[in-house]
């Protein structure tokens, strides 16, 4: 981790470190992804205005909160970008222990891979529970997948693509072919460079997508995996065992789509001439390297 991405999350829980703007942040994610007035988080706060307005400021420059004006009402919203990135930050370097799979209970037992002591695991556990609890009520607002602190930051910003896709087909789940395309416009790492040596890229992949599914009604707040995507999900992690590597990512996501093997996207996949088996052996070899 570079230091000036640690400088800056050091910053951002700066801006955590005051009950006011805790007591803020707390209202927000109450009320995602939809968010406050200003009159109406003063009005549970009853601070002054330009004590507000100081706080609310400095949630936004870091990016903590959003905002936007409606007539006459200015809104804050809680930005689940930068919690996401914050979350991946601090899960980096630690492994899981699943006991369940339910998506109430998306993490049992944590402990950190190189800790130095059974002591220093266990504080950890607790200081992950209790984030876990403070941000609670975002985390049934968005999609994220089973086992997320193994995902690296490339991993994630692939399933925020694909629930964007999701959203911009309105469509009311995110399956293979958006978790594809969620890979594909990460546009990072070894996945990109074997998709394109195969002739893979990202617009002729959304269109396919587009002319197989079509467009759909409407998204709710919450998008669902399907559940052969949440079993892409699974397999990814099941290869990143096969391959004992600590983290999961694109390359895994990727595998995961091609073991499953019944999904939308090698539909796409193979609608677009790719050879899948080749596909598949191209992307062990780069891993195995």
């Amino acid at each position: 981790m570079e230091n000036k991405d640690t400088a800056q999350y050091a910053d951002i829980f700066a801006a955590l470190g005051s009950e006011p703007r805790l007591e803020i942040m707390r209202l927000l994610f109450a009320a995602y992804p939809e968010g406050k007035t200003v009159g109406e988080v003063q009005a549970v706060l009853n601070i002054p205005n330009s004590t507000l307005s100081h706080h609310l400021e400095k949630l936004r420059h870091e990016g903590l909160v959003t905002s936007r004006r409606d007539k006459q009402f200015l809104w804050y919203s809680a930005n689940a970008a930068t919690m996401e990135d914050l979350l991946s930050f601090l899960y980096n370097g630690c492994s899981i222990r699943p006991q369940a799979l339910s998506t109430n209970k998306a993490y049992e037992t944590a402990e950190l891979i190189h800790n130095e002591s059974i002591q220093a695991g266990f504080m950890f556990e607790g200081f992950l529970r209790s984030l876990e609890s403070f941000f609670g009520s975002i985390f049934h607002k968005i999609a994220l997948p089973i086992g997320f602190e193994r995902f690296t930051q490339q991993s994630i910003q692939a399933i925020i693509l694909a629930q964007y896709e999701s959203k911009r087909l309105k469509h009311h789940y995110i399956g293979t072919e958006q978790l594809l395309l969620g890979i594909i416009g990460e546009q990072s790492g070894m996945t990109t460079r074997v998709l394109t040596a195969m002739g893979v890229n990202f617009e002729n992949t959304r269109a396919e997508v587009e002319k197989r599914i079509g467009q759909g009604t409407g998204s709710p707040p919450e998008i669902p995996f399907t559940p052969r995507a949440r079993q892409c999900l699974e397999l990814a992690l099941t290869e990143a065992r096969e391959f004992k590597h600590r983290h999961i990512g694109t390359e895994h996501l990727l595998l995961g789509i091609l073991r499953e093997g019944q999904g939308m996207a090698v539909i796409v996949l193979g609608n677009l001439g790719v050879d899948l088996q080749n596909l598949e052996q191209r992307l062990r070899t780069e891993m195995g390297n």
